[in-house]
């Protein structure tokens, strides 16, 4: 058996240590403070701040007079806990809520900014900052790197930024937008004995949710990033009793929208969908981002780091930075088919390799200037 190197022994032990805080939605606070306490004593960073439960931190630029090239962006947040195990390491892996999504990847983050505050010369041709910010995993207006937009507006003017989304180590161009809507069919109640004598809400739906079922997913490529676009019916509530024909009858939908649609074009075409006199609410939207292939830093992070490049199949705040116009995409040590679930875990050789690849980059800046 090989024995584990010092960055993946350091990796594992921070990342238990991250796993050990817990930080779902809205309770970021504890772990808001070790990380603030870890940056301050062990990154000398040019400048750390913190608002509410959200931190920035930046080396090798003032924040004042130059924007930094790289920003490397994670939420603090978890999902509610839910029957996880207790956080461990076993099998070459950090186990627990948070390991893959993404505590991992803050690990990741502090060891890096620890590593590289050792070399001014790369830091200073390559001044990046760290963003760490709280309610990712809830609705788009709690997000915490809103907030950080308006107080920190130098982040609207890095040349890259990376989210540290799981991704399985390769890199996701680009995300899709996202849109909820509440859909309402309204019928008129009646005993279920004599169901002629009303209109069953429920039963109305059905055409509309069998179309939806039908749906075939429209596909968007840009590059080797290819959008799958999707409608999917998420939760739904109606009736008042087991022996009452329902008059109400309400579904979530949640509409996955490829790049090349603006959030205007994605509500109407949502609603092209829906039967007419049926009442829609959009509830929650948030903008899809484009790959951004243009971008000559971001190409160089593709070329440099040999990772696969492929669409995000989902969305991530990406977005943020794209609607600010910064070329972002989403690179992380987590599986993304481990994200939220009950044996949620990271693998140690993917956060060795995370640091390596993002450290090389940094690093290969002060060659190239």
């Amino acid at each position: 058996m090989s024995t584990p190197s010092t960055a993946a022994s350091v990796l594992a032990a921070r990342t238990l240590e991250l796993v050990r805080i817990p930080s779902p939605s809205g309770e970021e606070d504890a772990l808001a403070d070790h990380l603030f306490g870890f940056l301050a004593g062990r990154t000398r960073p040019a400048f750390l701040r913190r608002h509410g439960n959200a931190l920035v931190a930046g080396y090798g630029f003032d924040s004042a007079r130059r924007p930094p090239r790289l920003v490397l962006a994670g939420h603090l947040d978890t999902v509610p806990p839910h029957h996880h195990p207790d956080p461990e390491i076993a099998g070459g892996e950090v186990v627990g809520l948070g390991a893959t999504d993404m505590k991992g990847a803050l690990a990741v983050m502090a060891t890096l900014a620890e590593t590289l505050s050792k070399e001014p010369e790369a830091v200073a041709a390559m001044p990046f900052a760290l963003v760490f910010y709280d309610c990712e995993e809830i609705a788009f207006a709690r997000n915490g790197l809103r907030r950080l937009f308006l107080v920190e507006p130098w982040l609207g003017e890095a040349e890259l930024a990376l989210i540290m989304e799981p991704t399985g180590g390769e890199l996701e161009l680009g995300c899709l937008g996202t849109m909820h809507a509440r859909v309402t069919f309204t019928g008129v109640a009646a005993h279920s004995a004599r169901p002629w004598t009303g209109e069953n809400a429920i039963h109305k739906a059905g055409p509309f949710l069998a179309s939806l079922a039908a749906l075939v997913p429209r596909e968007v490529a840009e590059g080797p990033a290819v959008y799958r676009e999707v409608v999917s019916v998420t939760m739904a509530e109606g009736g008042s009793a087991r022996n009452v024909v329902p008059d109400r009858f309400t579904v979530n939908v949640n509409f996955r929208f490829a790049p090349d649609r603006t959030p205007e074009d994605a509500e109407r075409h949502l609603r092209s969908l829906v039967p007419p006199g049926t009442e829609v609410e959009i509830t929650d939207l948030a903008p899809a981002a484009p790959a951004r292939l243009e971008a000559p830093l971001l190409t160089r992070f593709m070329v440099g780091s040999g990772v696969t490049a492929r669409a995000k199949q989902a969305w991530t705040d990406v977005a943020q930075f794209a609607a600010h116009g910064v070329a972002a995409a989403n690179f992380g040590p987590g599986e993304p088919t481990l994200a939220h679930k009950t044996e949620e875990r990271v693998r140690v050789e993917a956060l060795e390799r995370s640091l390596a690849v993002l450290t090389a980059f940094v690093r290969e800046g002060a060659v190239e200037q």
